[in-house]
C-alpha cells in the first residue's frame, strides 16, 4: 500500500514506556514527508513532461508520416513526368524523322526537275547555237552574194543578189 504525504503526517503512532522519543519520531516524519511531498510533486512533473513529450512525438510523427507522404507523391509526380517527357521526346523525334525525310524527298524530286531543266535548256542552247550558226550563215552567203553582184556590177552583169535569205 502507498502511502500519500498526508497520510504520513496524520499518522500517531501508539505509546509506550520507554519508547521512541516522540519529538524525534515527529520531526523524522516531517522529513519524510516533506521528501515524498517532493517526490509526489516531481512524480507529477515527470508525468506532465512524459505526457508533453508523447504528444509531441505523436505531433513529429504525424509530420514525419506527413513528409514520407508528400515525398512518396513528389517521387510520383517526378516519374510521371519523366515518363511524360520520353514519350514526347519519342514522339518529336519522329514528327522530325518524318519532317527530315520528306525534306529529303522534296530535295530528291526538286534535283531531278532541275536536271531534267537542265537537260532541256542545254538542248534548246544547241537548237539555238544550230540556228543562230544557220542564220549567220545565210547572212553570210547573202553578204558574199551582194559583194559578188557589186563587184560583178562593176564589170557589168552578173547574177542578182536572192530577194531573202535563207534562215
Amino acid at each position: 500500500m502507498r502511502l500519500t504525504p498526508i497520510e504520513i503526517r496524520q499518522h500517531r503512532f501508539s505509546s509506550r514506556l520507554l519508547g521512541y522519543d516522540r519529538d524525534e519520531v515527529d520531526a523524522f516524519l516531517e522529513t519524510v514527508v516533506a521528501d515524498c511531498e517532493e517526490l509526489v510533486r516531481e512524480n507529477a512533473q515527470l508525468r506532465r513532461d512524459s505526457e508533453r513529450l508523447a504528444r509531441e512525438l505523436d505531433s513529429f510523427r504525424g509530420r514525419e508520416k506527413m513528409i514520407q507522404d508528400t515525398l512518396t507523391t513528389a517521387q510520383g509526380a517526378v516519374d510521371q513526368l519523366r515518363r511524360t517527357a520520353v514519350k514526347e521526346s519519342e514522339a518529336l523525334l519522329v514528327e522530325a524523322e518524318m519532317r527530315a525525310e520528306k525534306t529529303l524527298e522534296e530535295a530528291r524530286q526538286r534535283r531531278a526537275e532541275l536536271t531534267h531543266e537542265i537537260a532541256e535548256l542545254r538542248h534548246t542552247r544547241a537548237r539555238l547555237d544550230t540556228d543562230l550558226r544557220k542564220t549567220l550563215d545565210g547572212y553570210r552567203r547573202l553578204i558574199d552574194a551582194f559583194q559578188d553582184a557589186r563587184t560583178a556590177g562593176n564589170t557589168g552583169g552578173g547574177p542578182r543578189p536572192p530577194a531573202t535569205p535563207a534562215p
